[in-house]
């Protein structure tokens, strides 16, 4: 029953990320539906879904942005309804991954289904990006030059690939019989971690590879010659793919004399609108509402987020929001750094102070599915 249930939330996350570049409201409802749908599964055949401080904060956020709503303590009662049903999907997918992930085979079943996707991703990704003349799968024009994949932002591709990333090379670490194949699937998402010129994606990228090879030598995960082989093999891959989709471009953007300059300003102005109501928040999915009279700069484009989740976590739901999403974050560290192939999660909280991933409901879906899978194997633990 798990496997089916495992195999139906991948068909669900996948489904949502490849059509995340739509620019209507169905893509989303299909995520929502389908996360609400996969824990209604769990509930009718009365699986165990068991609780956590990951679960408990999770589902603090939903408690608290119904508050706002019900009590009226939102400036606009139609984007934290939105917001409502974003974070009940969130907190669906978590507790229908922690259910169906308590069985080591049934998650192990789940993640590769998540590699291998990921993986394609990243090829498609790669190939789309220099071919497709920005259209979307070679056919849906999206006003744009070039795209990556189904990502019409870059930092949420990188986003999608900092989560996938430890997935792949955890797996070419453990398994001596094809480790050279997961090895290639490493360096493609290397390569299109620095298609996507995204200076946090290379930097995080890179620091989760360093993290996870230092982990994985300290406890005698894999043998020190073979490691050293398989290193090689990444980094000869990765050096080849890397030259042929080029790295000037993203060079030239760490080269950039002030790269902070436009999201400094937009956290100055989100931390003004946080000192104005600290303890309530303007309600979940405001930020663009009240933002326009906080603004401190007008370069005549339209600012729909504060390019830092935290700020605008702590402007919506107050300093009570984000200290559940802090307690989130915190939980995290210990099971991804267990795991090893959950380090994406964590890295994800990380980017975030400087980005808004999480803003995408289908990258946030695969996050907090992977998310229950680690509450999974440390429950199980």
């Amino acid at each position: 029953m798990n496997r089916g249930l495992a195999d139906v939330m991948t068909a669900v996350l996948a489904l949502g990320i490849l059509t995340c570049w739509a620019p209507e409201y169905w893509p989303v409802a299909l995520v929502q539906v389908g996360a609400f749908a996969v824990l209604g599964w769990v509930l009718l055949t009365r699986q165990p879904i068991g609780a956590g401080w990951a679960a408990v904060a999770l589902a603090g956020t939903v408690a608290w942005g119904l508050g706002q709503f019900a009590s009226g303590g939102t400036v606009y009662r139609f984007e934290t309804g939105k917001a409502v049903l974003y974070w009940a999907a969130n907190a669906s997918i978590f507790l229908a991954a922690r259910s169906a992930c308590t069985a080591a085979l049934t998650r192990s079943r789940f993640l590769c289904g998540l590699l291998w996707f990921g993986s394609l991703v990243s090829l498609l990704l790669v190939v789309q990006y220099f071919t497709s003349q920005g259209k979307v799968f070679w056919v849906f024009a999206t006003g744009e030059t070039q795209v990556l994949g189904p990502f019409l932002y870059k930092n949420q591709c990188a986003a999608f690939i900092e989560l996938m990333f430890p997935l792949v090379v955890y797996q070419s670490l453990v398994d001596d019989r094809d480790s050279l194949l997961y090895i290639s699937m490493a360096a493609t998402m290397f390569a299109a971690a620095i298609t996507t010129v995204s200076r946090a994606g290379a930097v995080l990228v890179i620091g989760e590879l360093l993290l996870i090879v230092l982990i994985a030598w300290r406890r005698g995960l894999i043998p020190g010659p073979s490691l050293r082989r398989r290193l090689a093999w990444t980094a000869g891959f990765s050096v080849v793919l890397v030259a042929v989709v080029g790295w000037q471009v993203t060079l030239e953007k760490f080269r950039e004399p002030e790269p902070y300059r436009v999201r400094r300003e937009l956290l100055l102005s989100s931390v003004a609108m946080a000192a104005d109501r600290p303890l309530t928040g303007f309600g979940l999915g405001t930020w663009p509402v009240v933002y326009p009279a906080y603004a401190r700069f007008d370069n005549g484009l339209v600012a729909n987020h504060a390019h830092n989740d935290w700020a605008e976590w702590m402007v919506e739901g107050g300093v009570p929001f984000l200290a559940l999403l802090a307690m989130l974050a915190l939980w995290s560290v210990r099971p991804a750094l267990d795991s090893l192939w959950g380090m994406g999660v964590p890295v994800i909280f990380v980017h975030s102070l400087v980005d808004y991933p999480l803003r995408e409901p289908a990258l946030a879906a695969v996050f907090f599915a992977m998310m229950g899978a680690l509450a999974a194997r440390e429950r199980r633990a």
